[in-house]
């Protein structure tokens, strides 16, 4: 079990650490878990990002939640292949303190 503390943490730096970490590990074979928290409190330089279609005016200005954005760019960073999908449900996200 690993947990992380994500306080005052760049988005960027958080998220390449954890991706070192599950590619390094061999985890098929042991039972590592990761746990996440205080999301919440990650430094974000965007609170909004823009999508848009290519057609005139179809302009959208989205807000991505804390937890979706990490996930996103976890997902990302790991090898693509179909142990992607196994990694990502190892990792646990909390938006507060843990106690």
């Amino acid at each position: 079990m690993i947990l992380i503390n994500c306080k005052n943490k760049i988005l960027g730096r958080i998220s390449s650490i954890i991706s070192k970490i599950i590619i390094n590990f061999n985890f098929f074979k042991k039972n590592i878990l990761l746990f996440l928290f205080n999301i919440n409190y990650l430094l974000i330089k965007k609170n909004f990002f823009i999508k848009h279609s290519g057609y005139i005016g179809n302009i959208k200005i989205l807000k991505i939640n804390n937890i979706n954005l990490i996930k996103k760019s976890i997902f990302k960073m790991l090898p693509k292949n179909k142990q992607r999908i196994f990694f990502m449900k190892k990792i646990f996200f909390f938006e507060n303190y843990i106690i």
